[in-house]
């Protein structure tokens, strides 16, 4: 691999995260100052920003750009300041944190699997409870498998291909048919959303930018987005719905739910254990002020635009020549020692 295009891998992965970091800030801040005015799908939107920058291959300079702010605060570098030496070693240290968390997110996936080999079809009245819940919903929901294991303490969701269902195996004796009813509903609301995938790309993007704080951050809390977003479907799902009673079950799932370890390669309906008890404030919080019809499209359509704006645009004028990975000569110089060509 040439020099140039070892320069070029390590200054977008690092250019890249940091216009995130910035960005995310920032979006942690809007979230801060609107919580209440913004839904929780809302805020999944602008979290999703976060992500389109760090993929970001256009260059469009603006006045009104966020980044007009932070580069002059930013020493004036470029990837020829550092030697090629500090590059690679830069990139194999990178490579090793990379190597490190996806051994994690395999031991973690080959732990659930195992849970999932030692479980058993669940009784015929929880799976009863589950098809009531998927009445009108379609139809794959009704084809998911639930199993009853004695190594979870709470609710699970597993798989890509054929989600799977784990339920504790004292179920029916925590909860009543009513609270297993609510529990199925959020769970329900997870597989509408694809969020099984959609922690496959959570995960990707956390394996590759393992070294920047915000970026895991900004995750975290998209995190605990989806977990609302999930119970604002469950307690849209019915007009009789207790808010109350929704909320004490939260709160006995995760006095009893076991830690499962599962954020990262399942969902489970506590959410992540270990950022209780601040996002369990946010839910029951959320759960409170939870009303029927309430509509935030306005704010949340407004503030989408002008976080666009300001963070996926860049400064004015443009720094001197950047080394991104999709100019020519990159492109050139990582096909070049396999075909011949010239480096232009």
């Amino acid at each position: 691999m040439s020099p140039e295009v070892i320069r070029s891998l390590g200054w977008d992965l690092i250019c890249g995260s940091a216009n995130a970091a910035v960005l995310g800030i920032f979006v942690i801040g809007v979230r801060r100052l609107l919580r209440r005015h913004l839904s929780p799908n809302w805020r999944l939107i602008l979290g999703g920003l976060v992500l389109a920058r760090l993929v970001w291959p256009w260059e469009i300079p603006s006045p009104v750009s966020l980044f007009n702010v932070t580069a002059p605060l930013l020493p004036p570098i470029s990837a020829g300041s550092f030697p090629i030496d500090g590059w690679m070693g830069c990139l194999a240290a990178w490579a090793a944190g990379v190597g490190i968390r996806c051994a994690g997110l395999m031991a973690d996936w080959k732990r659930l699997q195992q849970r999932i080999a030692r479980s058993q079809p669940a009784p015929s009245i929880v799976v009863n409870l589950w098809n009531e819940a998927c009445r009108g919903e379609a139809e794959f929901l009704r084809r998911v498998s639930i199993r009853q294991s004695r190594d979870v303490g709470g609710v699970c969701l597993a798989g890509l291909i054929q989600p799977c269902l784990l339920v504790p195996h004292d179920l029916g004796e925590q909860f009543s048919q009513k609270e297993i009813r609510l529990i199925f509903l959020h769970e329900i609301a997870h597989l509408r959303r694809r969020d099984l995938w959609l922690n496959v790309l959570l995960e990707t993007v956390r394996t590759v930018h393992w070294f920047n704080p915000v970026v895991g951050w900004v995750l975290r809390r998209w995190r605990e987005d989806r977990e609302e977003a999930c119970d604002v479907h469950a307690l849209s799902a019915d007009r009789g719905v207790s808010k109350v009673l929704y909320g004490r079950v939260l709160l006995k799932c995760l006095e009893s739910a076991a830690d499962l370890k599962a954020d990262r390669v399942g969902v489970a309906w506590q959410g992540d254990p270990s950022a209780a008890p601040p996002s369990l404030v946010h839910r029951i919080q959320a759960i409170a002020r939870f009303r029927t019809g309430r509509r935030t499209w306005v704010v949340g359509a407004c503030t989408l635009m002008a976080v666009a704006l300001l963070g996926l645009t860049d400064q004015e004028p443009l720094p001197p020549r950047r080394v991104w990975l999709l100019k020519t000569e990159s492109i050139l110089g990582l096909l070049s020692p396999l075909s011949g060509l010239p480096t232009v």
